[in-house]
């Protein structure tokens, strides 16, 4: 979405940055190539964090992010804000920045649009699966939900019918899509679309052994205000199918391959039942003595305690 960045504080999104670390854990297990040689790709807006924390964690020097804006002053402020002199700014929509972009490079792609589901999507998909490398990771994340009432939930389907009509029939109802229906259709939609890209790009191919697939590997549902949903996939080539099982991505709490997806939730919890449940680990699930903590934001810790951001704050009495 152009211009998001003067609507969202990037800062304040616990299950954002949660996802975040769970994704560069993912990277660090990649064993196709060493990870500081692929190039990094996505939305940066003006916080530019995700780049940051690939660059830091990872090592990787080649960072391309692409902003949707044609306004001077917006892109004046994107290149103060830039951290990086390796980071290159590519300004436009990216379904017409992608083919510009060389994706001969194994690539690390993360379309994170706050936009709704939609063809673009889909073609942006198309644009990195043709092109990209065995080895190659890429995620598309958007908000997750239709509208529960009034006119533009209807407006909402019939878009989403009039670019899907291979996905949604014209008797289909709204209620197809509400609640976790509505990530389950997005991750249908854009995985079928770019295995199709992918096995169409290789039709011709001599080798069967280069021939690529493509394998999802995880599926977030969060929320930090609106309901998100990120997919992401790797696409393998047949001669890669030993060291993606090296890999060992299933060793990840989080890594979802079907049709249910891993659920972020931050727990709500004080800094002192932080220390209490800190101090059980890893044997927390059995940890009888803190039954005053409500079940619930014990096992969401759990699952996430490793991800979390650290606050500090000042209480004044």
């Amino acid at each position: 979405m152009a211009g998001s960045f003067k609507k969202i504080d990037y800062r304040l999104r616990p299950a954002k940055h949660a996802e975040r670390i769970m994704l560069i854990d993912l990277f660090k297990r990649m064993r196709f190539a060493p990870i500081e040689t692929y190039q990094y790709i996505g939305f940066g807006s003006v916080a530019f964090i995700d780049f940051r924390m690939v660059h830091k964690a990872l090592g990787i020097k080649d960072l391309i992010s692409i902003e949707d804006t044609d306004d001077r002053h917006e892109k004046d402020r994107f290149r103060h804000n830039n951290p990086y002199e390796g980071l290159l700014l590519h300004f436009g929509n990216s379904n017409e920045v992608l083919p510009k972009i060389n994706l001969k490079k194994q690539s690390l792609v993360w379309l994170d649009y706050d936009g709704s589901l939609s063809k673009s999507m889909a073609n942006d998909l198309a644009i990195v699966g043709r092109n990209v490398p065995s080895g190659s990771f890429v995620a598309v994340t958007f908000p997750a939900f239709i509208q529960p009432t009034g006119p533009s939930r209807e407006t909402e389907l019939n878009r989403l019918k009039e670019e899907f009509p291979d996905f949604l029939k014209e008797h289909d109802k709204a209620t197809e899509l509400d609640g976790p229906k509505y990530a389950r259709f997005g991750r249908s939609v854009l995985g079928a679309l770019l295995e199709k890209a992918v096995s169409d790009a290789d039709a011709g191919h001599q080798d069967p052994e280069q021939i690529r697939s493509v394998k999802q590997i995880c599926f977030f549902k969060y929320r930090d205000g609106i309901p998100m949903a990120t997919i992401g996939w790797l696409i393998i080539s047949k001669s890669d199918a030993e060291t993606f099982d090296m890999c060992n991505f299933d060793d990840l709490n989080y890594v979802r391959t079907g049709n249910e997806p891993f659920q972020i939730k931050i727990p709500l919890i004080t800094p002192l039942e932080v220390r209490e449940m800190e101090r059980r680990l890893p044997n927390l699930d059995t940890a009888n003595d803190l039954n005053w903590i409500p079940k619930e934001e014990r096992s969401n810790f759990l699952n996430v305690y490793r991800y979390l951001p650290h606050f500090a704050s000042v209480e004044q009495i």
